[in-house]
């Protein structure tokens, strides 16, 4: 794996654990056992690393989703999988993350809510091969549920929409992704959600 390669892989695993501002460039270089000032070398300063790690992380993401729609026996099955593994990082990134990019970067995560907003038909495909599965109905408008659906989740991360001290944000993440997936298949594809998600709760903590 080359330098570059390395910084990157590294330095997104503490930006997504730890947030953005209270990373130094010493610290992620300490992290990978290299001196600052060949960080230097590579990358001008942390705001051009951390582009480059969002554009890693995003890439990535597409790259799981483009196999596990191509390894998927069904689209119920590859819809479960992807909602499971992609919201559940979403999460998992931290809303100290989205904060800090929020209010010190906010540039980026313009650029990043930019490509999430194109990207949120990217699933449309992926629904109308359900419905000629029979798994999927045939009376859905794909579009208009998928920015509903993007909006439920923007609203999780916003710690002040969510009673997050009563319930947790994987209950609230739970309660959209069953009643998303139930109100888009056909009883058919309900039946596949069933058996699929006897495999797949204990995995993503997921009961749909």
């Amino acid at each position: 794996m080359e330098l570059k390669e390395r910084i990157i892989e590294n330095a997104s695993e503490l930006f997504f654990r730890n947030g953005i501002r209270s990373m130094t460039m010493s610290d992620i270089a300490n992290g990978l056992g290299i001196s600052k000032r060949t960080l230097y070398e590579v990358f001008r300063d942390k705001e051009e690393l951390l582009e480059e790690c969002l554009n890693y992380y995003h890439a990535k993401a597409d790259r799981e989703i483009e196999q596990l729609t191509r390894n998927s026996d069904n689209v119920i099955d590859t819809m479960i999988r992807l909602y499971a593994r992609n919201f559940f990082q979403m999460l998992e990134a931290g809303k100290l993350l989205v904060n800090d990019l929020k209010k010190y970067y906010s540039h980026l995560y313009r650029k990043i809510e930019k490509k999430r907003n194109d990207d949120v038909c990217i699933f449309i495909p992926l629904f109308e091969k359900g419905v000629e599965q029979g798994l999927i109905r045939d009376d859905v408008n794909f579009e208009v549920m998928l920015w509903l659906l993007k909006i439920q989740f923007d609203a999780v991360l916003n710690e002040h929409t969510i009673p997050t001290g009563k319930y947790s944000a994987h209950q609230f993440l739970q309660a959209i992704i069953r009643n998303f997936l139930r109100g888009i298949a056909t009883p058919l594809g309900n039946e596949r959600i069933d058996r699929l998600m006897e495999n797949y709760k204990e995995d993503y903590e997921i009961k749909i």
